[in-house]
């Protein structure tokens, strides 16, 4: 569908963390929120936009939500490995101080997982980048910081 797409997660700006403090450690969330929710989080998020630019890529925004209690049941699930957060008291503390962001327009979509098995949500997915991606359709970068 896309043979020349790159996938850019939150994880690019959270791992580089993990590589200089275990998760326990104060400084971890520290630094943690400072880079994604600070002038540097938002520097990564325009240099994404520019190396889209550079590419003549469109950059489509897939959000995946979840209800709050849900988000902190999905917590304790085996594949929650490597750098993901599995402390419910972080996860509370993160929803209510920090702010998701959204490039915004018509190559962003936001699905509410609260209640969807994975394979609907994938689908979902598939079916929303097929049509933003399909002939016709806008190509263009989203612009503007939110």
């Amino acid at each position: 569908m896309l043979p020349n797409a790159k996938l850019l997660d939150n994880h690019l700006l959270i791992d580089p963390v993990a590589a200089v403090y275990d998760r326990s450690m104060p400084e971890y969330q520290r630094l943690r929120s400072m880079i994604s929710s600070s002038e540097v989080g938002r520097a990564a998020v325009t240099d994404y936009i520019h190396a889209a630019e550079l590419r003549g890529s469109p950059i489509i925004s897939i959000i995946l939500s979840c209800a709050t209690e849900e988000n902190g049941l999905r917590l304790g699930a085996a594949d929650r490995r490597g750098t993901k957060l599995n402390d419910a008291k972080i996860l509370l503390e993160i929803r209510k101080t920090e702010d998701l962001y959204r490039f915004g327009g018509e190559t962003e979509i936001d699905i509410d997982v609260t209640e969807l098995p994975p394979h609907h949500a994938a689908q979902a997915i598939y079916d929303f980048v097929r049509n933003v991606s399909s002939p016709g359709k806008s190509q263009g970068v989203t612009k503007g910081m939110k």
